[in-house]
């Protein structure tokens, strides 16, 4: 059934290499909107094809490219494309602030605006930074809807007292792939508190996660710390800590989501600390939260950020500073078996299928 046949969802990605963007354009296959798609690639990394759709690649660039040459850019490629839709029946979907402001500039169409990342707050200009806050917040509250992947983002933007009272904008964070319930999970494994299996599952970035590793290393021999996924910067410091010590292992690329419950159900703890210097790290919600409940396994966060404040309230895993060596170290001596079963006790009283990414309330307001 056709929830609204008076749109056509024209998608334009700021990155095709881009999975959540992907899964996104699928939901609203499954939920029988026609669409199109069109999206721009960074030269620098790797990219798998939708299986459902077909992408048209209205570019390519550097990521070298500093914000503005590619707003210009941008602005180029998507007046062409709109140029393309006259019809009213036509619903824009711009993934990212980049590809928003370009597009609600150029075109009056109603369109939807998904922020999966504070992408300005990266910009060392404070004059420019609070201008394209200014714009981010004019976007949205123009926004036909807007999709927040965090609680955190609309924080950021309009403050506590504020919270969802723009009955427009929904909060819809980056959860599990629905597939996943196709996937059989033995369960997790039954920890040792002298032999514990710490892993990161991802592209590791942050000066953070070096940071805890490399602590580690130096201190727990008898703990193991697992990578699932390459390092996506400082790999050579990462594979050198693997070549020096014999608790350190790399598993490489895995595929999502088929291959997360084998991995968690062999690992004690997941590592999911980002540097906190990054006002958009603090406010984000990272999907590894809803693996790491879903699949019943503590998870670590660094302290200061929204996503501590959740897990500290729902008791699912420890917040702490992964750039204090100390406090690390003290952490890890701190575990027990009566203590992770406490955050697995925790885990259990969640309803699993609020970890999965189905957005029927979305759906039926659309």
């Amino acid at each position: 059934m056709v929830n609204n046949p008076k749109f056509e969802i024209v998608f334009i990605v700021n990155s095709i290499q881009n999975q959540r963007c992907i899964k996104r354009i699928n939901e609203f296959l499954a939920n029988d909107y026609r669409v199109k798609a069109y999206g721009f690639r960074r030269d620098t990394t790797f990219h798998t094809k939708p299986e459902k759709f077909n992408i048209e690649l209205l570019g390519e660039f550097s990521n070298r490219k500093n914000y503005f040459s590619r707003l210009i850019f941008y602005f180029i490629k998507i007046k062409r494309l709109q140029n393309q839709y006259k019809e009213p029946n036509v619903l824009f979907y711009y993934f990212g602030l980049d590809i928003a402001m370009v597009g609600s500039f150029l075109s009056k169409k109603p369109y939807i605006f998904e922020e999966s990342d504070l992408s300005h707050t990266y910009i060392k200009s404070n004059v420019v930074k609070y201008t394209l806050e200014r714009i981010d917040r004019h976007i949205i509250k123009k926004s036909y809807r807007t999709v927040l992947t965090s609680e955190g983002f609309y924080r950021y933007h309009f403050g506590c007292s504020n919270l969802l009272k723009l009955k427009h904008v929904y909060i819809i964070p980056n959860r599990l792939n629905s597939s996943i319930v196709n996937f059989k999970f033995e369960g997790s494994r039954t920890p040792n508190a002298n032999s514990l299996r710490f892993a990161f599952v991802g592209g590791a970035r942050f000066k953070s996660v070096l940071n805890f590793v490399n602590v580690f290393a130096q201190n727990f021999h008898n703990h193991e710390f697992h990578f699932y996924g390459n390092p996506m910067t400082d790999a050579d410091r990462y594979y050198e800590l693997g070549r020096k010590y014999p608790n350190i292992f790399f598993h490489g690329p895995f595929k999502n989501p088929d291959g997360l419950p084998v991995i968690y159900q062999n690992i004690d703890l997941v590592l999911s600390t980002y540097d906190v210097i990054y006002e958009n790290v603090r406010f984000a919600e990272p999907n590894k939260l809803y693996e790491a409940i879903y699949f019943e396994v503590p998870i670590i966060v660094s302290k200061g950020t929204y996503i501590a404040e959740k897990v500290e309230r729902l008791k699912v895993g420890f917040a702490i500073n992964p750039l204090n060596d100390m406090e690390i170290v003290s952490f890890i001596k701190s575990l027990t078996v009566q203590i992770l079963n406490e955050k697995r006790t925790a885990y259990a009283k969640i309803d699993k299928n609020e970890l999965i990414d189905v957005n029927t309330e979305f759906f039926s307001k659309l």
